[in-house]
């Protein structure tokens, strides 16, 4: 077994309080909003520009920020551990663990941190930057380049793993509520890409190594239905 180690670290300005943690759900009009206190889905909102209406960080004051902390996250089954917590264990394949970085956008809802790399997705308490919670998926296989995201709707986390899986948390705990086929494996497809929420619409998208057709689908939320294929 391999265990990689991440680390990600949080600034805040002097003088300033931290986030006050209210774990709770998305709310969906937040998704209609310019970008604000939350970062509730890839990109932060439909805008795609990344960038916040806040203004209590300016230029007058970046040069103020300092660290706050610094928090290591472990890939794979393992957990325990000063700050960590057991792994809640998914998927379908063997116990495979491969090098990650983070190359996700990160989530924060109501004062969360929902964090990702292949196989892996995380909460993570941005006050302090504890560990809440941690998922695995045992993967049959698959192009681990990357994984660029969760998607968030209501209390539930949407994460696309490689070897073609759209698997539903809980936001609150971790655990699985389910998984569904995105794509065939043995075709070569592998996905990579955020889900991104629209009304109740899980939109998500794979990638190809044979040069196959690529597809965009709609998943339902609640059940992980698809409800269109294009």
């Amino acid at each position: 077994m391999i265990r990689t180690y991440q680390l990600f670290v949080t600034a805040s300005l002097c003088l300033t309080p931290m986030i006050a943690t209210a774990q709770g759900p998305l709310d969906a009009a937040t998704l209609l909003k310019p970008l604000g206190e939350s970062w509730p889905s890839y990109s932060g909102d439909y805008s795609g520009k990344r960038y916040s209406s806040l203004t209590q960080v300016n230029q007058s004051n970046v040069k103020n920020l300092t660290l706050a902390w610094v928090s290591k996250v472990v890939t794979g089954p393992g957990g325990g551990g000063p700050g960590r917590t057991p792994a809640i264990v998914g998927g379908e394949g063997t116990e495979m663990v491969l090098p990650a970085s983070i190359r996700a956008s990160i989530l924060q809802v109501n004062g969360i941190l929902y964090v990702s790399t292949p196989d892996n997705a995380w909460a993570i308490d941005a006050r302090d930057g504890h560990e809440i919670w941690h998922y695995f998926w045992k993967t049959k296989g698959g192009t681990h380049i990357g994984n660029r995201g969760l998607g968030m709707w209501g209390n539930w986390l949407y994460m696309e793993t490689p070897d073609n899986y759209l698997v539903c948390l809980d936001a609150k705990t971790g655990k699985e509520r389910w998984h569904k086929t995105i794509s065939d494996f043995n075709q070569q497809y592998f996905s990579t890409m955020a889900p991104i929420v629209v009304g109740n619409h899980i939109l998500v998208g794979t990638g190809n190594d044979l040069d196959a057709p690529g597809f965009l689908q709609s998943f339902d939320p609640e059940t992980g239905e698809v409800q269109w294929k294009w």
